[in-house]
């Protein structure tokens, strides 16, 4: 069927005055000084002929959508979704720049620093760009450091790149991760060192940690432990978010002092479990998540 112009111009008027100016279809007849019920057939026929075109989105349907819904679900300050690369890599750069500019937002003077492979690259990042004023004044590690040589398992490397190009005060653990007893372990609490990660621990108002399975445990020299499905910050969670007792001794911020933080962000990357995501959201053990788009469209998939 061909339309004139006029006709045309009639449909899109009714079709704007009701779907974007929010008017009644009682209104629109009042204005146009026609019955209700005609109203009524024109925005069938606006929609028929694809004037208006009304569409349902999922809760997957758009980044937004996702923050907003993850936001909601778990209690969250904030949850940044990154969109999907062509490689997991170009992600992970992506992902590192955006935690940059995450830091930058939250203007914090005491920063804590993990380990893994979104740190690093942004570690790696800071290197290469001019730094804006920042307010941070200290930046300390939350766990010891690993036996692997990659410095993406080296908090203490982290801490050290961080400050350098933030021109902020590096409080270094200089202690192993994991230690063979909890003997040995007090031996490095009694360490001038490790005092003074403890005094900016107590002050800590930014945590930045990464969320891993098993397969983070293995590859920096231990066994995961057997109910835990994700960690962070030297800390595992089994399914339901409980806290595991480890059956190893590792250096870390004391749970109380993390969970007294202003804000912890956990970073997932594009391989992190979606079991690993879910414990530590349901330990509450973070503030704000970081995560590729497929990794959240994943997680909103199991709350749906």
């Amino acid at each position: 069927m061909k339309y004139r112009k006029e006709k045309l111009e009639r449909l899109a008027r009714v079709a704007h005055l009701y779907y974007e100016e929010n008017k009644t279809q009682g209104e629109i007849a009042d204005m146009l000084r026609v019955s209700r019920p005609l109203v009524s057939r024109m925005l069938n026929e606006a929609r028929s002929i694809g004037i208006v075109e009304i569409r349902v989105r999922s809760l997957t349907s758009t980044p937004e959508i996702l923050t907003e819904h993850l936001c909601q679900t778990y209690g969250l300050h904030s949850s940044i979704v990154v969109p999907d690369e062509e490689s997991d890599d170009v992600t992970h750069y992506a992902m590192a720049q955006r935690l940059l500019t995450y830091i930058y937002e939250q203007n914090p003077a005491v920063v804590g620093v993990g380990w893994g492979t979104v740190i690093g690259l942004a570690a790696k990042r800071l290197e290469s760009i001019q730094v804006p004023p920042l307010s941070i004044q200290t930046i300390c590690p939350l766990l010891g450091n690993s036996n692997v040589l990659s410095r993406q398992y080296h908090p203490d490397e982290h801490v050290r790149m961080f400050a350098e190009a933030c021109g902020a005060q590096p409080v270094f653990l200089h202690a192993p991760a994991y230690t063979s007893s909890e003997a040995d372990a007090n031996i490095f609490r009694e360490t001038a060192q490790y005092q003074a990660v403890l005094s900016q621990w107590k002050k800590l108002d930014l945590a930045v940690v990464e969320i891993h399975d098993d397969s983070i445990v293995q590859r920096t020299g231990y066994c995961g432990q057997a109910n835990a499905v994700g960690y962070a910050a030297g800390y595992g969670m089994d399914t339901a978010g409980k806290m595991i007792s480890l059956s190893y001794t590792i250096m870390r911020i004391p749970l109380d002092m993390l969970k007294r933080c202003r804000r912890i962000i956990g970073i997932c990357t594009a391989d992190t479990r979606i079991q690993a995501l879910q414990s530590v959201l349901r330990a509450g053990l973070i503030t704000d998540v970081l995560a590729p788009e497929s990794v959240a469209r994943q997680l909103v998939s199991k709350t749906q």
